[in-house]
């Protein structure tokens, strides 16, 4: 389970930190301002065929521009590619690349080199071959035209191509793309001013041509995995923005930096063994509604994260069209109704549970959960899981439930993830035939449709207790506002690298 601390300091900035190319400089203004950011984890690889989540989302956005953009309301707009149309079926998708694009390195970047790109994302083994693992084929069918055909509708394609899936390489550079990326972003990396693990430099990229301007000649990004440290770096100044926990807010008040509060993780349980094939009184819905009122989501809240979030019992992000308000209240904290549920469903002296713990992040929150579920006669036993093994182990079908945060983005793309008979976090592949009749409705559905579909799904979902989540924690992102501003929505979930703008800038 991602740390409800490290990785709400780590989400303000999942978007913010730069990427690197081979090398190439800038050009001469070297008195364009610089912006230093802090940044929660170190890069894990330059390469988008293999990088398509975790911390290189925010790395790679800085040397690769990506197919389509992606806006604050998880709507896209042109990217590298200028428009886009599906056929009736909704399963063969055209794209109009923008023309005049060379990499950093100079290779121009044309169908050829898309469906190159496409076509190696989908031949290597990691999360990128699972974000595009709808697609069926990839063609140039034009010297600016590509045409994909998808096994069926995907509505969360678009979106995919505006993160990392759509992010496109030199195909001369795919060798050499962990340690040397080359992309058309903005910035490449200067490797003779860097140091891996620590901090990274990025200067303009001179070959950039894409219409997004980026206000600051040089960004620098500092590797800060502890958060007392990203904390401090920003207090002291070291860094010009950073994401710090919320508990830090009176310090940041007081140090005098801007600051916003930035949408969190939910935290909660995940039940994923609902037909019982490992834990059998998982299958029945009031056993798993009787979870959800046996856990005080409020005092959780209160005791791990200091109250810095808001009460959740669905999985889906706040301002997207499948969230409701008022499902928020369908679970308050009554053990004497988990009792009952429990009885109702031919458990009442309970039943014995297994569940994976880990002892890096949030240790405090396992004996409260096994305290909680106890009292209800849900005897709990842990399993200790090593922290580089957490989400091997967990999407592996390994433990019928599990604690665990989860970033919510996109409708589509989440219930594809966790909701869908093959998505990787089902990882007992359950099928549900309301669930997959919805997400078929949805699938192929217009926006005036999609909205109250998505909803039915979000509110049966809950009903059926396939979770127990518990609230969505908050962070702050900070910037030193005599430098930086933050052109970004109120509401906006990711600030990405394009919202930094210099004080000075009009």
């Amino acid at each position: 389970m991602p740390s409800s601390r490290v990785a709400a300091a780590t989400l303000a900035l999942v978007l913010t930190a730069t990427a690197c190319s081979s090398g190439a400089s800038g050009p001469a203004g070297t008195a364009e301002p610089t912006l230093t950011l802090a940044v929660a984890a170190d890069v894990s690889t330059w390469d988008p065929a293999v990088g398509a989540g975790g911390n290189s989302l925010g790395y790679l956005q800085a040397v690769y521009s990506s197919l389509t953009t992606l806006n604050p309301d998880f709507s896209v707009s042109p990217g590298l590619a200028t428009r886009w149309a599906y056929d009736a079926a909704k399963t063969t998708l055209t794209l109009t690349l923008r023309e005049g694009v060379t990499f950093s390195d100079g290779t121009p970047l044309d169908a050829e080199a898309v469906r190159a790109n496409l076509r190696r994302g989908l031949d290597t083994p990691g999360a990128t071959q699972s974000a595009l693992a709808g697609i069926a084929g990839v063609q140039a069918t034009g010297p600016a035209e590509v045409t994909i055909t998808l096994k069926k509708p995907d509505p969360g394609l678009l979106y995919q191509l505006s993160m990392v899936p759509g992010m496109i390489a030199s195909p001369k550079a795919f060798a050499t793309l962990k340690t040397h990326p080359v992309g058309s972003g903005p910035y490449v990396l200067d490797l003779t001013a860097s140091t891996r693990g620590t901090s990274y430099t990025f200067v303009r990229n001179p070959r950039y041509s894409l219409p997004t301007p980026y206000g600051f000649g040089k960004v620098v990004m500092k590797a800060l995995p502890d958060t007392n440290a990203m904390a401090n770096a920003a207090l002291s100044g070291q860094v010009d923005a950073g994401g710090v926990p919320m508990a830090t807010l009176p310090q940041v008040e007081a140090g005098g930096l801007a600051h916003r509060t930035m949408p969190g993780l939910i935290m909660g349980m995940w039940i994923v063994d609902r037909a019982g094939k490992l834990a059998p009184p998982l299958a029945k819905q009031k056993v798993r509604q009787a979870i959800n009122h046996g856990l005080d989501a409020e005092g959780i809240l209160k005791a791990v994260d200091k109250g810095h979030g808001s009460r959740r019992t669905q999985m889906f992000a706040a301002g997207t069209p499948a969230y409701d308000e008022t499902l928020n209240t369908r679970y308050p904290y009554d053990p004497d109704k988990a009792k009952r549920l429990l009885a109702e469903a031919g458990y009442p002296d309970g039943f014995e549970l297994t569940l994976p713990s880990e002892n890096t992040y949030v240790p405090a929150l396992y004996p409260i959960v096994a305290q909680q579920l106890g009292r209800i006669g849900i005897k709990v036993t842990y399993k200790p899981v090593t922290s580089n093994l957490i989400t091997q182990q967990y999407l592996a079908g390994t433990y019928p439930a599990f604690m665990y945060t989860y970033t919510a983005t996109e409708n589509w793309l989440d219930a594809s993830l966790f909701l869908a008979k093959g998505g990787v976090f089902n990882p007992f592949h359950t099928e549900d035939a309301k669930v997959e009749g919805l997400l078929d409705e949805i699938s192929v559905a217009d926006d005036a449709a999609r909205g109250p579909l998505l909803r039915e799904l979000n509110a049966y979902v809950v009903e059926q207790a396939w979770f127990a989540p518990l609230y969505a924690s908050r962070n702050l992102l900070v910037w030193k506002k005599d430098k930086v501003k933050v052109e970004a929505a109120a509401d906006q979930l990711f600030v990405f690298l394009r919202d930094y703008r210099p004080v000075s800038s009009s």
